[in-house]
């Protein structure tokens, strides 16, 4: 029986971003005695109209996706231009490398506004995975459109979008065994109580309440650790004073990411813009870690939290569960449990790889 062939899209597809990420972990986990995977990227491109960065290729997801049978292929683009309404790249090779005919389904991650190159494929079916709350677009060839949360989901309906192509599927992420690593020996912070939060290096979601609330309430018995994240934390930091704070350099490496969480006590989330469905909670709830975030424009992280944790308005706030979580241990272990069995029932990787196959062999079949 021939493979169902997939070809998965993403301009800066090798970053560490939670959509890149996002597509690159069903690539690679999709079973590769039934799919033949080929995944188009490029490496990020300046923008025109913003001064937004993209994140740069990792060499550690190349090799994740190499060493699960993922085909790579890489194309050039010179811009990527945001003053389009189709976000257009300039100067690419793109179309030297790629024929929509030679493939059974074509994965998208992008806002949800109509995207190049999406808008030149018109006969091979399109897997949409709407990652922003953009409007909708009823493509003929778009067979299905995963939404992140229900939140998102009915926006996207709202603004047009035909409810029965719409389906609701959490990222998939995947989680290596890590056992008990973590830093706390190494920064001396055995008998810390550890607040914490990992994010990619960008100023756009910078939020300022997670340090805020952490600085009403340090003293000797508690630390805050970031992983990667916006210049604007430890700036924000030593800004503060804070004494127990630490850094750690941005990472691909999903062995280092997870030794950073068994670190931690507590899942200190914040994101200026929200979340629709936040890979870095889901990260957080494979540990087993209650979270903490706040009130933002998209709410999905409200969803995923659910009583694993609470979703504040402010930094007052913020910092009065962080005393909760620190002195209740009832409440603590209670949101700890709830964290766990969300991520078991909602987030696990094999139960999301499967609806995605199962949407791949509907549309070859």
């Amino acid at each position: 029986m021939a493979k169902i062939k997939v070809a998965f899209i993403k301009f800066g597809g090798m970053a560490i971003g939670g959509t890149e990420k996002v597509l690159q972990t069903i690539a690679a986990e999709l079973p590769k005695d039934e799919f033949d995977v080929d995944y188009f990227y490029c490496d990020a491109a300046p923008y025109i109209g913003s001064d937004f960065v993209h994140p740069d290729t990792d060499s550690s997801r190349i090799e994740y996706c190499k060493s699960h049978g993922v085909n790579l292929i890489k194309f050039n683009v010179q811009y990527k231009d945001l003053r389009t309404q189709t976000h257009d790249w300039v100067n690419t090779d793109f179309w030297e490398h790629f024929n929509e005919e030679d493939y059974d389904v074509i994965q998208t991650g992008r806002s949800g506004h109509p995207e190049y190159p999406f808008i030149h494929i018109n006969k091979t079916p399109i897997v949409d995975s709407i990652h922003l709350s953009g409007m909708a677009e009823n493509k003929h060839n778009a067979i299905k459109t995963v939404l992140l949360s229900k939140e998102q989901k009915d926006k996207w309906i709202m603004s047009g979008g035909p409810a029965d192509k719409a389906v609701i599927i959490p990222n998939p992420l995947s989680i290596p065994d890590v056992g008990d690593t973590n830093y706390r020996e190494e920064f001396g912070w055995q008998d810390k109580f550890i607040f914490g939060l990992h994010q990619r290096r960008d100023n756009h979601i910078f939020s300022p309440i997670p340090l805020e609330a952490y600085d009403e309430i340090e003293d000797d018995n508690t630390a805050f650790l970031l992983l990667g994240g916006s210049d604007s934390y430890q700036k924000q930091a030593k800004d503060l004073g804070l004494k127990n704070f630490k850094y750690l350099p941005t990472t691909g490496k999903l062995e280092l990411i997870h030794k950073f969480l068994n670190t931690l006590d507590v899942y200190a989330h914040g994101r200026s813009d929200g979340e629709q469905c936040s890979c870095a909670i889901i990260e957080a709830m494979s540990h087993g870690l209650p979270v903490i975030s706040h009130t933002a424009p998209s709410m999905g992280q409200a969803e995923q939290i659910g009583n694993a944790g609470k979703v504040v308005d402010d930094y007052e706030q913020y910092s009065n569960v962080m005393i909760d979580m620190l002195y209740d241990k009832n409440y603590y272990n209670k949101c700890a449990q709830i964290s766990e069995k969300r991520y078991n029932e909602f987030y696990k990787l094999e139960s999301i790889i499967k609806k995605y196959a199962d949407i791949y062999r509907g549309v070859a079949n």
